[in-house]
């Protein structure tokens, strides 16, 4: 632990001893006003504790550090006494939810009985279930809470309502890339218990689901690590997008996006003319090539087979940014130049692990959300979007002049959205595997133009994301020039004419491109090979302890069982996709072994663990093996 560390674990201790204090005066004075408010003060900086690592032993004897472990002890004591006064206020006996909720301080009340001691206003996540709450939603945004989800309950401004176990699942899913470690569920007025139960379950799910972006490996388990593998070879071969970390730096990025308010604007565009990098999505490509343009940069993260979004596209002076997972063939589409990108978190993260390269591109479940961490990383100024809508006005789901340009949005009476129309390319792409197209529900979200525009649950969330985003983005100018479709709070929304009427510079992308592109050479193909050939090795080790594990549980042997885990736990490190593919069992496991006492349920879920173990490694042994000998490291 750092001393600056330690000196911040020694001023947050002395924050909570003495909000403790305060708390303790305000009991004994029955101020409840006074207690209520220290309260939430006191969880602000638990959290804050939380997030900093807890001192350790440290050999060093540095007098400073004496000092300052001394002084951490002096604290301890008080702050130990801040919790003991935080679990006698709330377990105080109060009136019921009907009572509290009729007044404001009850309102108040309410809502510092819901939340644990330790609460971080800014990741946990609160749900609030059946209508009734809404006032103690209202009072925790006043306090900062950011994350609210009010389930089958009237809409407050900046919370996530939901109507489905489905929704509010997803709504967690898209809470990155910090994932809420804390959680409350609270419902009043008839709320039946089972109600909060699944609620309950669908969280912890949403919750799982965002660790491992489950809801991509349950739609292509095998296809991501099939593909990445696959890829491995592309990826030695070309570089990532951290090779041009810097080149583009104050300059402008336009992103295209093919929503449907693209087609009044983006002929705009032809007078460019080199005065800013020109990206697009693969979705995007076919109407920024009908406008005459030819984009420097086309971007793609899905690991579905979106080759018909290429077809008789001329890439020979385009660059395509791929994701790790992407399909194979994208790597061979004939484009002037490649590079790879780390874009599905912890699916692809572990293919950079060959390098000391770092290129992450977080994105909040869509490629938009994606190409504006690309173009922040690039440190790209000003980024200006057109055809972002998140809307379909009309129906109109794309741009018309899209691969998918006749897809229309078509609402029934309930006010659920499926999309129709959908061209043979993707029919054929979704016959191959994947999940189909969902049906959601409408959602209304505040228009470029003023007012409303109709929307989706799921374009909901990715307008979330940017809102939350923009948020952290201080230094980079951002313009929404789609001049329909959503108002995103935080960007700068103008006419796409006034913002390139500004543009007077000259980038040349291209050149740019083949300077960072240029000469990769050997070393990288070998150090690829050198690190899947460890990853072979890696799991042959993961095999050998998983089968002795599960030997060990088959003859009860519970000292056996413990020695294997141990040693098991330890191979599985290098190897994280293993775990990601069995994430389900192991939290299963986790959960009987903490809350379930009983041996016959221990075994049972340990075997269930360690045989799904075995079946990831089945399929996934071979796929490495051949990627090794690709790479000319094989056995």
């Amino acid at each position: 632990m750092s001393l600056e560390a330690l000196h911040t674990w020694r001023d947050l201790l002395g924050d909570v001893g003495q909000l403790g204090e305060g708390l303790r005066r305000a009991m004994a004075g029955d101020d409840v006003v006074g207690a209520v408010a220290t309260m939430f003060e006191l969880r602000k900086t638990r959290a804050a504790i939380s997030r900093v690592e807890a001192p350790a032993r440290l050999g060093s004897g540095a007098e400073s550090v004496a000092g300052a472990l001394e002084e951490v002890k002096q604290r301890m004591p008080a702050a130990r006494a801040a919790e003991v006064a935080m679990a006698t206020w709330l377990s105080r006996p109060l009136p019921g939810d009907a009572r509290l909720l009729s007044s404001a301080l009850g309102v108040a009340v309410l809502a510092d009985v819901m939340l644990p001691a330790v609460w971080d206003f800014e990741t946990d996540l609160v749900i609030l279930v059946g209508e009734g709450l809404e006032p103690v939603a209202a009072l925790l945004t006043d306090l900062g809470q950011r994350r609210i989800v009010i389930h089958d309950g009237d809409r407050v401004a900046g919370t996530i309502a939901t109507e489905s176990l489905e929704e509010v699942a997803l709504a967690v899913r898209t809470m990155s890339p910090v994932a809420p470690a804390r959680f409350v569920v609270r419902g009043v007025l008839g709320q039946t218990e089972s109600t909060l139960t699944a609620l309950t379950e669908a969280v912890r799910a949403g919750l799982s689901d965002m660790r491992i972006q489950s809801n991509t490996v349950r739609a292509f388990s095998r296809t991501w690590l099939d593909q990445g593998t696959k890829n491995l070879p592309a990826i030695a071969a070309c570089p990532s997008v951290a090779a041009l970390d810097g080149a583009f730096t104050g300059k402008p990025m336009i992103i295209v996006a093919p929503g449907p308010s693209l087609a009044n604007n983006i002929d705009q565009l032809r007078a460019l003319d080199g005065r800013a990098v020109l990206a697009c999505f693969s979705h995007s490509l076919k109407p920024v090539i009908a406008a005459g343009l030819t984009p420097d940069v086309v971007i793609t993260v899905d690991p579905q087979d979106v080759r018909y979004h290429f077809t008789g596209a001329d890439l020979s002076k385009t660059c395509l940014v791929n994701a790790a997972t992407a399909h194979p063939s994208l790597f061979q589409l004939g484009a002037r130049a490649y590079l790879s990108c780390a874009a599905n978190a912890l699916l692809d993260d572990w293919i950079f692990d060959a390098t000391a390269e770092r290129p992450h591109v977080a994105g909040g479940g869509s490629v938009a959300t994606s190409a504006f961490s690309l173009a922040l990383r690039w440190g790209c100024d000003p980024i200006v979007f057109v055809g972002l809508d998140l809307s379909f006005p009309g129906g109109n789901y794309y741009v018309s002049s899209s691969v998918d340009g006749h897809a229309r949005a078509v609402t029934d009476e309930r006010g659920h959205v499926r999309v129709e129309g959908w061209s043979d390319g993707f029919r054929s792409m979704k016959a191959s595997g994947g999940p189909e197209a969902p049906v959601e529900r409408l959602i209304e979200l505040p228009g470029w133009h003023g007012g409303t525009v109709p929307s989706s649950f799921i374009f909901s969330m990715f307008h979330r994301w940017f809102v939350e985003k923009m948020r952290s983005v201080t230094d980079t100018r951002v313009y929404n020039c789609t001049e329909g479709g959503a108002f995103i709070d935080g960007m700068t929304h103008r006419s796409l004419a006034s913002v390139l009427a500004e543009l007077t510079g000259r980038v040349d992308a291209v050149a740019s491109i083949d300077r960072a592109t240029a000469g990769v050479g050997t070393a990288r193909r070998d150090q690829f090979g050198t690190y899947v050939r460890e990853l072979v090795r890696s799991l042959a080790r993961v095999r050998r302890h998983a089968t002795r594990a599960h030997i060990a549980v088959a003859a009860g042997n519970f000292d056996g069982l413990t020695r294997a885990e141990r040693a098991l736990a330890a191979a599985l490190a290098p190897v994280p996709f293993v775990s990601l593919l069995a994430q389900r069992e192991i939290e299963r496991a986790h959960v009987v072994a903490q809350h379930d006492a009983s041996e016959a349920h221990y075994l049972a879920a340990s075997a269930k663990l360690f045989g799904a173990v075995l079946d990831v490694l089945t399929v996934i042994e071979p796929m490495f093996a051949s990627a090794a000998k690709e790479l000319g490291h094989g056995a």
